[in-house]
């Protein structure tokens, strides 16, 4: 779950970059930013360190992308550090990508599965995800050795259980509740 600290920074990018009409340029910085901070483990560690101190932060930060992202999104992470709010920079900028996509009608759903999945079922299960969301769904996949067979699909906070593990769970249940 998301911190009111997160979602209120976030939504301040988000609110100013769209009044601007610079979404776009500024989710390309956003990814650009993450993808350094996933890349590179001691930038994750500089943003998180509360040893180094802000006026080091800001230099580095100017050097690494004072001319590759606008001035909007520099200067934002200017004041996430002005503000110590460095250490939550990937979950703000997370949450920032989160909005966007949910102004574009965009929901992200994991689908986990015993196996690799076909693309004809890929195809079939965003479409009842779509359907069930009411919004277009991006999918990400992954293989769960610990399901017998079927799959899970996970958004937000809802998770849709359709594995063969769930449905002998239940059926567990079930013969325990028979036999009580």
């Amino acid at each position: 779950m998301k911190s009111k600290v997160v979602r209120r920074y976030s939504t301040a990018l988000f609110e100013s970059a769209d009044s601007l009409g610079i979404l776009k340029e500024v989710e390309s910085d956003i990814s650009l930013i993450l993808h350094s901070i996933h890349s590179v483990r001691n930038l994750k560690l500089f943003f998180k360190s509360p040893v180094i101190n802000r006026d080091k932060k800001i230099k580095v930060v100017k050097e690494l992308y004072g001319n590759k992202v606008n001035k909007l999104t520099l200067n934002y992470l200017y004041l996430l550090i002005k503000k110590t709010r460095e250490n939550m920079i990937e979950e703000i900028l997370n949450d920032f990508l989160d909005l966007k996509d949910l102004k574009e009608g965009i929901v992200n759903a994991e689908i986990k599965s015993a196996v690799k999945l076909s693309d004809d079922t890929l195809n079939a299960l965003k479409k009842k995800i779509d359907e069930y969301t009411n919004l277009n769904s991006r999918l990400f996949t992954k293989i769960d050795k610990n399901l017998i067979g079927g799959f899970t699909v996970k958004i937000d906070d809802t998770v849709l259980d359709a594995s063969i593990k769930r449905q002998l769970e239940m059926l567990k249940q079930k013969f325990l509740k028979a036999g009580n």
